[in-house]
């Protein structure tokens, strides 16, 4: 095993790893979400089998094509628990064979072994990309940091779309054993048929692109706060979640796709919802090719509906360390940190309170309910918002992948596969 560094699963070896408290957390916690995940999983396939939603709902229409998408809200059971679930379900043409002789059976099955390549071994390392930019040529001088965000000189600042991955840790599915990926081969993502034959599972890190979250409590034709979600989630990866089935059905000639379940980041921030916080969520992406050489893609998600939104502190000192940090560019946490810890330990400080459903409580009780029926301000239209923007990334994660896919002329040669396809990692 030259890509990965190995290490026991027993304890005392296992702490000698140089893990972050975050890393360790994750890790102590892969069977639990990774249970949760299947239950939602079990939950879905059942559920959309008999179109069994409490609510059903329009996300996106795409006129002309026989495209599909909606969200729902429901309840799983889940670790004994009813849990209030959401999501979203999209299904949208990917690629077909544009010759001549597209439909012999030659060509089709050319598009099949493609398509399972493509997907069980190089989606995961190609499904992020960056944007076009513009560039304006000039002399530039070096900025200094504290001066840099008053800069007006063009910064290089890549924005990138999609879902960007990498993977940290696996477990060996004959010894146990649980190891570390190595840095060089961080993002070049394991051929995932080896999940459930090599490999029991792997923790990987998902960090999905261009995803904000827009709070407007005065319409959105005045001032907004826009919460840019950036941070990383924890996922985990196992044969249940993998999908590599010849001839499913009638008309199906092959079905490969992904899977994973959420792992919650056990620390807390500003964000009580999103990236990283979920209770229990899971995304699946499966392509399907049909008979006649279309492939088609269909992508899910379906996560915990959210108790809160933000997670304010309404604590004056800690109020004073956040602007105090702003003003010094981080330093005043950075010097002041062992007062800070002392701070935070006194009895009688203030809690914390999410503005944001605070605001749809009381507005619907000033207007008897109005607010939501006339103005859409309720919990249930916040929710369905949330989910358009992940029908959003997934559409552009899909067309920014297909845009790859079809550089290349056979994903079957790995010998004249580009460098940054085999690594996962581009200029």
């Amino acid at each position: 095993m030259n890509n990965v560094q190995t290490i026991s699963a027993g304890g005392d070896q296992l702490s000698s790893m140089a893990l972050t408290d975050q890393d360790r957390l994750a890790l102590d916690s892969v069977d639990k979400y990774l249970s949760a995940g299947l239950q939602l999983k079990q939950w879905w396939e059942q559920t959309s089998a008999t179109q069994a939603y409490t609510e059903r709902f329009e996300l996106g229409l795409t006129f002309n094509r026989p495209d599909t998408s909606f969200g729902f809200f429901g309840y799983a059971p889940v670790d004994g628990q009813h849990l209030p679930v959401m999501g979203n379900f999209q299904d949208m043409f990917y690629d077909q064979p544009k010759a001549p002789s597209a439909q012999t059976a030659d060509a089709v099955q050319w598009m099949q072994d493609q398509i399972r390549e493509f997907v069980l071994h190089y989606f995961m390392r190609v499904s992020d990309f960056r944007q076009p930019q513009g560039f304006m040529e000039q002399e530039r001088r070096v900025t200094s940091p504290y001066l840099r965000p008053f800069s007006w000189c063009p910064q290089d600042d890549p924005q990138r779309v999609g879902f960007g991955f990498s993977q940290l840790f696996y477990k060996l599915r004959d010894t146990g054993h649980i190891g570390q990926f190595s840095e060089a081969q961080r993002f070049a993502i394991i051929d995932l048929r080896e999940i459930g034959q090599k490999y029991e599972w792997i923790v990987a890190k998902v960090r999905i692109f261009d995803f904000n979250f827009v709070y407007m409590p005065l319409g959105a034709d005045n001032p907004q706060l826009v919460l840019p979600l950036s941070e990383a989630s924890y996922l985990v990866l196992s044969r249940d979640f993998i999908t590599n089935d010849e001839h499913p059905e009638a008309g199906v000639l092959g079905q490969y796709g992904l899977g994973y379940a959420f792992i919650k980041d056990p620390t807390s921030g500003t964000l009580s919802y999103g990236p990283g916080q979920f209770d229990a969520a899971i995304e699946l992406i499966n392509f399907r090719v049909l008979a006649d050489g279309q492939t088609r893609v269909s992508m899910v998600f379906v996560a915990n509906r959210p108790e809160r939104i933000l997670n304010l502190s309404l604590d004056p000192i800690n109020w004073g360390f956040t602007l105090a940090d702003l003003l010094s560019f981080g330093l005043t946490s950075h010097f002041l940190a062992p007062m800070k810890g002392v701070i935070e330990r006194l009895p009688g400080r203030g809690g914390n309170v999410d503005p944001v459903y605070a605001f749809i409580w009381l507005v619907n009780v000033l207007t008897g309910g109005q607010a939501a029926q006339q103005l859409c301000i309720s919990k249930d239209e916040l929710d369905k918002q949330f989910l358009v923007k992940h029908f959003w990334q997934h559409y552009q994660t899909i067309v920014g992948a297909l845009q790859t896919w079809r550089q290349i002329p056979n994903w079957l040669d790995s010998a004249a596969l580009p460098a940054w396809v085999v690594m996962g990692v581009s200029a």
